[in-house]
């Protein structure tokens, strides 16, 4: 496990909006999980009984993922590629997950449009995405707050100033797209989606979650 891993699966609120992404997938049978990262999603997903489609453009992210998910044979397909063309025939997945994704694409409205063809009649689609990139002291404290209380601070001490830089000097400058809740639910609308509902998100009103249905 990473850096990334040992301090974001000791986070109450990365654990929170990963659980969202995890439930939103329940009665679906075969999911994709666009920009799937390390994998966290993935292997909840997995562990759950889905057959689960992962992709993220890193192939050092998806190296990890398929170490994590080793376990889990054909039930796990990963590919090293963008959450803007994605190589999947139309109406493919029951469900599309993609957690802290779309306000790092570069066509925000080709995202969208590719991830409603890969979903099947009726199917979920779960995303989060970030407001903006500023004032992540906020998570980062979060963060930070979250390993004491569970003990491990100083043991993680190494790992959470290796997050807190990647997040200070990494998302903070990278974020994209800041679009908000609403602008997105209006784009979801716009290319067809329906039954759009906010959920909540715990990173400090710097972040969205919405599910909605083809």
């Amino acid at each position: 496990m990473d850096s990334y891993d040992k301090v974001l699966l000791n986070s109450d609120i990365y654990l929170a909006v990963r659980d969202f992404h995890v439930n939103s997938m329940r009665g679906c049978r075969t999911v994709l999980d666009s920009g799937a990262g390390t994998g966290n999603v993935t292997l909840e997903l997995l562990g759950k009984g889905k057959t689960v489609h992962a992709i993220d453009p890193s192939r050092k992210a998806t190296g990890i993922l398929r170490r994590k998910c080793a376990g889990y044979g054909p039930k796990l397909r990963t590919y090293c590629t963008s959450a803007e063309q994605l190589p999947f025939s139309d109406g493919k997945f029951d469900g599309v997950t993609s957690m802290f994704v779309v306000h790092f694409v570069d066509d925000t409205e080709r995202y969208i449009r590719e991830h409603y063809r890969v979903l099947s009649k009726k199917g979920t689609f779960a995303l989060t995405g970030r407001v903006s990139g500023e004032h992540m002291e906020k998570v980062v404290r979060s963060y930070a707050d979250s390993l004491k209380k569970r003990g491990l601070l100083p043991g993680l001490a190494r790992e959470m100033e290796e997050m807190k830089a990647g997040i200070l000097g990494g998302v903070s400058g990278s974020v994209k797209a800041r679009i908000t809740a609403k602008e997105m639910a209006g784009m979801l609308e716009a290319a067809g989606f329906r039954n759009i509902e906010k959920r909540p998100n715990p990173y400090f009103g710097q972040c969205y979650s919405l599910v909605a249905k083809k």
